[in-house]
């Protein structure tokens, strides 16, 4: 009788686990992924209205302040 429930809920807990995973990859992270692709640009194809150049600043300008980089 008890081996008998084991097995049941041994199937039951497989079972749940993998809808609850479902649910959680489908209704979580595939909107949030879809939102993602659709309105990102990760190879900075669009170009931004300003400019992203930064001037800097140099700290070393003599010569023989590039043997000192190391």
């Amino acid at each position: 009788m008890i081996s008998s429930i084991k097995i049941f809920l041994a199937r039951f807990g497989e079972v749940m686990g993998r809808l609850v995973l479902g649910v959680v990859y489908f209704g979580l992270l595939g909107p949030v992924a879809l939102f993602v692709r659709l309105f990102s640009d990760p190879l900075r194809r669009r170009r931004p209205k300003d400019s992203a150049f930064l001037p800097r600043e140099s700290i070393h300008e003599l010569p023989r302040d590039a043997g000192r980089q190391g």
